[in-house]
C-alpha cells in the first residue's frame, strides 16, 4: 500500500508540473507580449519568434509528462482505460502540436488566420482539438468512475469548465472578440482536467 501511495503522489506531481508547462504562455506577456496581442497563443511558438523554444519545450515536457501518467494510471489501476489512452493521447498531439508550430499568418491577428477548413484542417490544428478532446475523455471518464463518492462534485465542477470555456473560446474564435481571454480561461481549464484524476486517486480510495 505505501507504494501505492507513492506512485500516486508521483502521477499527481506529474499532473500538476505537465498543467503548469501547458499553461506556460502566461509568460508571453513578459517575454514576447507584441505575439499575444489578438491572436492565438500558439504564435509564442512561431517559427522566428525570440523565445519559441522556450514554450516549444514546455510544450514537449508537458506531453512527455502527460504519456508517463497514462502509462502510469494503466499500470496501477488498468481498469481506468479511458484515462490512460486519453493522457497518452494528449500528451502525443501537445508534442506534434509543439513540433509542428501554427502558422506564421497567424501571429499577425485571429482574423489573419482565419477558421478557413485549410487552416482547421492544418497539422498543429488538428493536434490542438485532439489534445483538447483527449481531456473531455479523461474528464467525462472520472465523472463516471467518481460518481459514487466526495471527489465527484470537484469532478463535474471541472468538466463543465471544460465545456463551457470551451463553447466560449468556438464564439470567441468566430466573432474575433475576446479571444485570448477565451483561450486563457480553456487552457485553465484543461490544466485542471490533467490533475483530476491523480487528484481522485490519492483523495479518493474507493474509485473503481
Amino acid at each position: 500500500m505505501p507504494e501505492k501511495l507513492n506512485n500516486e503522489s508521483i502521477i499527481l506531481t506529474l499532473a500538476i508540473i505537465a498543467a503548469i508547462l501547458y499553461n506556460s504562455w502566461p509568460l508571453g506577456y513578459v517575454l514576447d507580449p507584441n505575439a499575444l496581442h489578438n491572436s492565438y497563443v500558439s504564435s509564442l511558438e512561431v517559427t522566428g519568434k525570440p523565445y519559441a523554444w522556450l514554450f516549444i519545450f514546455a510544450d514537449i515536457l508537458s506531453g512527455i509528462a502527460a504519456v508517463i501518467i497514462g502509462f502510469s494510471i494503466k499500470k496501477i489501476k488498468p481498469q481506468l482505460r479511458v484515462s490512460f489512452i486519453g493522457y497518452v493521447a494528449f500528451g502525443l498531439a501537445t508534442i506534434l502540436e509543439a513540433v509542428i508550430p501554427i502558422a506564421s499568418h497567424c501571429e499577425e491577428s485571429i482574423s489573419a488566420c482565419g477558421i478557413s477548413p485549410r487552416q482547421i484542417l492544418s497539422p498543429h490544428d488538428i493536434a490542438s482539438i485532439v489534445a483538447a478532446f483527449s481531456i473531455f475523455a479523461i474528464l467525462l471518464s472520472c465523472k463516471h468512475q467518481t460518481r459514487s463518492n466526495k471527489i465527484y462534485k470537484w469532478v463535474s465542477i471541472t468538466y463543465w469548465a471544460w465545456c463551457i470555456t470551451g463553447l466560449g473560446l468556438i464564439v470567441s474564435v468566430a466573432t474575433d472578440d475576446l479571444t485570448t481571454l477565451a483561450q486563457a480561461l480553456f487552457l485553465l481549464a484543461c490544466g485542471l482536467g490533467l490533475v483530476i484524476v491523480p487528484i481522485s486517486l490519492t483523495k479518493s480510495k474507493t474509485i473503481v
